[in-house]
């Protein structure tokens, strides 16, 4: 989705339900072939659902009160912003889209609201509601996921071939008459033969057969070691810490620069958020909306810079 306006995106238009399978290059290379589909969507719903239980909203006025942050972190990862509208003496969330020309300040002054199902669509003005970014542009987490899972899913492809390239056949190029004699060295071979024996005479086996080699070398551990950083790069973004505790010898400087581009990922996603609490409980209480990160454990240093062992 390259050089494509992501504001002027209509992403109310976009069916989550089948969104995993609207990237086209994810299933299908540049020369036609499919990828590893099952791969594809069998991790970006898997990240989705980590992605979703980032962030844990609570709240006694606002509905669906048993389901609250699960609805919320849904219409942010699908749809990039929700609001929070008043319903007589409760709050209820809904989906939204900006209308109108945006005032002074670049803010949108009214809003088209809809529910779950796209029903009973309202107009708010933005005095009337709380908005709840999902990052500053209000771009779905979906989109950046998509460029992960098709990576992963091409790398896996790419395995896929590597393995079977492993299984490729020798070419063998010889006489009508040497043919049955070169089978019966391949079946000793397989057999595990402690001694093959060739006929030497008439200018022996050499001159008589040409063996073309096309097996490719084993790069599967080189692979799923990119793949596995892929996977780490998506975890990363959406804010789960992913230093291994029992990497060797992990340095202070390495554990810190993981630390910090995690907490910065994260923190794209969740000052918005704090924003949204905050102008919520100016307006009915502290503590009405609360907001809790699901954070990771941090990792332990194995290995500090310039100790026992430098």
């Amino acid at each position: 989705m390259s050089e494509i306006d992501l504001m002027s995106i209509n992403w109310e238009a976009v069916n989550p339900a089948t969104i995993a399978f609207t990237n086209i290059q994810a299933v299908y290379g540049t020369d036609g072939t499919p990828r590893n589909l099952s791969t594809y969507n069998n991790n970006y719903f898997a990240l989705s659902l980590i992605a979703q239980n980032r962030f844990k909203w609570k709240s006694s006025i606002i509905k669906p009160y048993e389901r609250l942050s699960e609805y919320i972190e849904y219409l942010l990862y699908y749809y990039g912003q929700c609001l929070l509208a008043r319903s007589g003496k409760i709050w209820v969330v809904l989906r939204c889209t900006p209308l109108g020309k945006p005032d002074e300040e670049g803010l949108p002054t009214k809003f088209q609201t809809y529910t779950w199902n796209g029903e009973k669509a309202k107009i708010y003005n933005y005095s009337e509601v709380i908005w709840i970014k999902n990052n500053a542009y209000c771009i779905p987490t979906s989109f950046w996921l998509w460029k992960y899972c098709d990576r992963i899913a091409h790398i896996e492809r790419v395995m896929d071939i590597n393995i079977d390239a492993q299984k490729t056949p020798y070419i063998i190029e010889t006489t009508p008459e040497m043919q049955f004699s070169v089978k019966n060295l391949f079946k000793k071979i397989k057999e595990m033969a402690e001694v093959v024996f060739t006929n030497s005479a008439a200018g022996g086996i050499r001159e008589k057969v040409k063996v073309l080699d096309l097996n490719a070398p084993y790069l599967v551990d080189k692979l799923y070691a990119q793949k596995q950083n892929e996977y780490n790069d998506a975890l990363n973004f959406i804010g789960i810490n992913t230093i291994d505790e029992k990497r060797e010898r992990l340095i202070t400087g390495e554990a810190e620069i993981a630390e910090d581009l995690t907490e910065k990922f994260s923190n794209l996603f969740e000052a918005p958020r704090r924003i949204a609490v905050e102008q919520f409980n100016d307006i009915n209480g502290e503590g009405a909306l609360t907001l809790d990160e699901n954070k990771t454990k941090k990792p332990e240093i194995l290995a500090k810079e310039g100790g026992e062992n430098g």
